[in-house]
């Protein structure tokens, strides 16, 4: 029997749930192992009977939440899978296969919307390896497009030509970017590929990223080092992309988790170039910790990614504690307790400054940074008032995490 669409109820469940991380997991060794065995064996070591959802349909969830569906469905073996979840891989593949066409549409289009408006940006992320043809659209599920913008100071200019020339509108301000989305967004497939599946775009004002206390800026080297496409589009050179690459997934190390597609980001690029250098580069210097942390854990997943030489003379510059306690946290995005992110980041941050900077920027959000990420509907009053839960959520895990400590022998 096929496996029908997810509910938006379903997939708020199904998020949190241990045998979705453990098979989510599965895929990832899939891909590494370049056959479904390791997935089929996690389905057929399913408990499953007394779960709420059927282990089918759990391994359908998440593959798709890891964006992982297009690459499995390609693997050899698929006799190995029940036919349900076979069959599952296959739509995934053929609905990503067609949203990839549009985003490759609406990216070109948008590109060439803010040149007209004298707005200059370089894609990142999925939007750039798209361009540099470093990835196939239809194995690249990405929820948006990522734009920094060359001078911030035409961010007014490029929300001017995307709200007056498309369907989009402004959804989310913070000091980070400004958030489009289309102006009848829709969802005809939660947590599954579709191609009327929501496309926001995101126009970065840097790529200035706070990991664990310190930051990692890499808006320079991304702008100035930009190269010219055949399709006279600049994107990201190739240093510049390993490295805001590298940067992205130091940020998700340390919060949430990389998704599996982002991690298969540098299992293609170490198959296409060999082991990439864990090389820091100016301004880097001082997080050392936290991509040492992401490189790590790109190696517990893929391991001979990054050159065993230059990651150890990088780990040298990081206590070893940290390291292992690194080493205890899952790489995966939703495979981690749902709560407890400021108390593992806080012990996983290099030194005292490093501590306390953490400590206030996560005890003190903005006001953007709460829509951005808890209440997405919230203007006004209720914004503030869910700022302040956050901030009252915080201050009561911090203390909690110190009364554990301090009761332990």
């Amino acid at each position: 029997m096929p496996l029908g669409p997810f509910t938006a109820e379903e997939v708020e469940a199904l998020l949190g749930d241990p045998e979705v991380a453990l098979l989510s997991e599965a895929c990832v060794r899939s891909i590494r192992d370049v056959r479904l065995l390791p997935l089929g064996e996690a389905l057929a070591g399913s408990a499953g009977g007394a779960a709420p959802a059927p282990p089918l349909r759990k391994a359908a969830f998440a593959a798709s939440i890891q964006g992982l569906s297009p690459r499995l469905a390609q693997l050899p073996g698929l006799d190995v899978l029940p036919g349900a979840v076979a069959e599952r891989f296959a739509l995934e593949a053929e609905r990503c296969e067609e949203r990839g066409r549009r985003i490759v549409t609406r990216l070109k289009e948008v590109l060439s919307l803010l040149a007209s408006a004298g707005v200059e940006v370089i894609p990142l992320k999925g939007a750039a390896l798209l361009l540099r043809r470093e990835a196939s659209a239809g194995l690249r599920p990405m929820g948006d497009l990522d734009l920094l913008l060359v001078d911030p100071s035409r961010m007014g200019a490029a929300a001017a030509a995307l709200t007056r020339a498309t369907g989009y509108r402004p959804l989310l301000d913070t000091p980070r970017h400004l958030v489009f989305a289309e102006e009848h967004e829709t969802v005809p497939s939660p947590a599954g590929e579709h191609a009327d599946n929501p496309l926001r775009i995101e126009l970065h004002r840097s790529f200035r990223l706070p990991v664990l206390g310190v930051v990692l800026d890499a808006t320079k080297d991304l702008v100035e080092n930009a190269v010219p496409t055949s399709d006279g589009f600049r994107v990201p050179s190739d240093a510049a992309m390993l490295r805001h690459l590298w940067h992205h997934a130091a940020e998700d190390f340390s919060a949430k988790g990389l998704r599996g597609i982002q991690a298969v980001d540098f299992l293609d690029r170490a198959g296409r170039t060999g082991t990439l250098p864990a090389i820091l580069q100016d301004g880097d210097a001082h997080a050392a910790a936290p991509l040492l942390f992401a490189a790590d854990g790109l190696e517990r997943l893929f391991p001979g990614t990054f050159d065993a030489a230059s990651l150890g003379r990088l780990a040298a510059g990081v206590p070893p504690v940290l390291r292992q306690r690194a080493s205890r946290v899952p790489v995966l995005r939703h495979t981690r307790p749902p709560r407890g992110f400021t108390r593992t980041g806080l012990s996983l941050a290099h030194g005292r400054p490093a501590r306390m900077r953490f400590l206030l920027r996560n005890a003190f959000p903005t006001l953007g940074e709460v829509k951005a990420n808890v209440a997405p509907g919230a203007e006004g009053l209720a914004l503030r008032v869910a700022w302040l839960r956050v901030l009252a959520r915080r201050a009561v895990s911090l203390i909690r995490g110190r009364t554990d400590a301090a009761a332990k022998p």
